[in-house]
């Protein structure tokens, strides 16, 4: 019993915090005030850094976002290996 009201106040918790978020947004208007980022320097500047645009985009600060996706690919493919190839790397009798 007591797990399922752990989970009950970690979600309320949770939904506060979205809440808080948004209303304090709401109020002092903070989207007006965050700049759009640094991709547009990039696009004017990018050129001047690297070769081409391909390149600056991997290289750059998005470069950890590639290093997940391709962890995630990779371990993608090792689960699927580990369940469909179960009998493959056992012996065979």
């Amino acid at each position: 019993m007591s797990s399922d009201s752990t989970i009950r106040n970690l979600i309320a918790a949770v939904m506060a915090a979205i809440f808080s978020v948004t209303l304090f947004d709401a109020v002092f208007h903070l989207s007006n005030i965050i700049n759009p980022g640094v991709s547009n320097i990039y696009n004017a500047l990018g050129t001047q850094i690297a070769p081409n645009l391909v390149t600056v985009v991997i290289f750059d600060f998005r470069a950890y976002d590639t290093l997940g996706e391709s962890i995630i690919l990779l371990t993608a493919g090792l689960v699927v290996l580990l369940i469909f190839g179960k009998g493959l790397l056992g012996d065979k009798q």
